[in-house]
C-alpha cells in the first residue's frame, strides 16, 4: 500500500454518508419507515442538517482527495467533481472503492 492509498477503514469511514443518504432517502419511500426513524432516532427537524452535514465533509474530502493528483487531466478531475457534487450518494461510493484506485495508478503512471 502506498502512502496515497487509502486503507479499507478511511474508505468506510468515507462511505458511511452515502449510506446514511440512501436510508434516507428509502425513508421517504414507505411512510411506516419514516415514522419510525422520525419517532426513534432522532428528531426530524435534527436529521436533515445531520445527513447533510455528513454528505457535505464526504464531498470536501472527495474533492481534495481528487485534486490533489496532479499528472490525473484537468477534465476528468472536473468531470468527477460534477458527479461527485451532483451524484453524490452513488458516485462518491464508485469514488471511493473504484475510482481512486485507478486515479492513484494513472497519476504514478504517467508521473516523470
Amino acid at each position: 500500500m502506498s502512502k496515497n492509498e487509502m486503507n479499507v477503514f478511511f474508505k468506510t469511514l468515507l462511505s458511511i454518508p452515502s449510506i446514511v443518504g440512501i436510508a434516507y432517502m428509502i425513508s421517504f419511500w414507505s411512510i411506516d419507515f419514516l415514522k419510525w426513524i422520525s419517532n426513534n432516532l432522532v428528531d426530524f427537524q435534527y436529521q436533515a442538517p445531520i445527513v447533510n452535514g455528513l454528505t457535505l465533509l464526504q464531498i470536501g474530502i472527495l474533492i481534495y482527495r481528487l485534486w490533489t493528483y496532479k499528472n490525473l487531466p484537468k477534465e476528468k478531475k472536473t468531470n468527477w467533481t460534477i458527479f461527485l457534487v451532483v451524484f453524490n450518494v452513488i458516485a462518491s461510493l464508485i469514488f471511493i472503492w473504484k475510482k481512486d484506485y485507478v486515479f492513484e495508478k494513472m497519476d504514478k503512471s504517467t508521473s516523470p
